[in-house]
């Protein structure tokens, strides 16, 4: 009986650890995934990956709005925001769509 009782008490423990790991991970998921508009205006991103010679080496959103997820450049939407993320809570990546030739780009910011 006293055996019962022990084996029980371990997977409820179990339980509780894998509630609070899940919990641990979505507030980590959700502040990593935070999107700075500011942040991306203020930058110099560099080019990490690109697909078609239809993006420079180095871009600046500085004179570009953010809206949503759409960059705009004298009131014209150009880019499209297909990925922001963090790596090792140093690194931030931007990759963004062409909107005239749907070519991807991928920057890091420097």
């Amino acid at each position: 009986m006293h055996l019962k009782r022990i084996v029980k008490f371990e997977s409820l423990k179990t339980e509780q650890n894998m509630r609070v790991l899940f919990f641990l991970f979505l507030c980590y998921s959700m502040i990593s995934c935070k999107f700075d508009k500011s942040d991306l205006q203020n930058s110099t991103w560099k080019i990490y990956q690109k697909s078609s010679n239809d993006f420079g080496d180095v871009i600046s959103f500085k004179n570009m709005d953010v809206k949503n997820d759409t960059i705009f450049f004298n009131n014209e939407p150009i880019y499209l925001i297909v990925e922001y993320r963090n790596r090792y809570f140093m690194d931030k990546f931007i990759t963004i769509k062409s909107l005239n030739t749907q070519n991807i780009a991928t920057y890091i910011n420097k």
